[in-house]
């Protein structure tokens, strides 16, 4: 669960998210995507809200947790029982659930790098959703920068955009390389027809985006 926007104690100036939502594109095949990507290949991000020392914005922030979470979460949905971490399996059929679960345990082996910042990519970041320390805000002699009401995120936007208007939802490697853009699809399709992109080119090419 993300806030709705950050604000500063003192001069009241608000941060909000860049972005909200994103989807790895884990195929263990290894074939990147072309111009369309199946859903089925699509996974939701497990993410904390963070503050990016590097581009001094709020933003999202992998949340990956130690290989035992993703092990014993597995168990748990092989078991019949729901699980919300990686990812909220009580609207899934057993079935569903644990190929989702054995993915995601696939996707915690083979992963090599630490968890990024999801604006740039980069590793400098602090997060915001623990009780110390306060981030200071850098630009107001007395502020401090606190969370402003919440909402729930991911898992919804891939259903409801991209038919009338572009989605531009990211798409990032099991690495957290920033690879593509959602943009369109065909009403209840399984395909989405994406842009390529980078970490590098996102500002240029995503307006408007989640």
């Amino acid at each position: 669960m993300l806030p709705s926007y950050y604000q500063c104690t003192s001069c009241r100036e608000r941060f909000g998210f860049a972005h909200t939502e994103g989807y790895y594109y884990l195929n263990f095949d290894h074939v990147p995507p072309g111009a369309q990507v199946p859903v089925a290949d699509l996974y939701t991000i497990p993410v904390r809200p963070g503050w990016c020392k590097d581009c001094a914005t709020v933003c999202i922030v992998e949340d990956i947790a130690v290989t035992r979470v993703f092990e014993d979460a597995y168990g748990v949905v092989r078991a019949g029982r729901p699980v919300e971490y990686p990812l909220r399996t009580e609207n899934l059929d057993l079935q569903q659930a644990q190929e989702k679960l054995a993915a995601y345990l696939r996707w915690r082996l083979e992963r090599r790098h630490p968890a990024r910042a999801l604006c740039c990519g980069g590793t400098s970041y602090q997060f915001l959703d623990v009780a110390q320390p306060l981030l200071k805000h850098a630009e107001c002699d007395f502020g401090v920068v606190e969370p402003q009401s919440q909402y729930f995120i991911g898992g919804g936007t891939y259903r409801t955009s991209g038919v009338l208007s572009p989605a531009n939802v990211r798409v990032y490697s099991g690495e957290g390389d920033l690879m593509c853009l959602l943009t369109w699809r065909s009403r209840d399709s399984d395909t989405w027809e994406v842009t390529p992109t980078t970490y590098s080119q996102s500002m240029r090419t995503e307006p408007g985006s989640a």
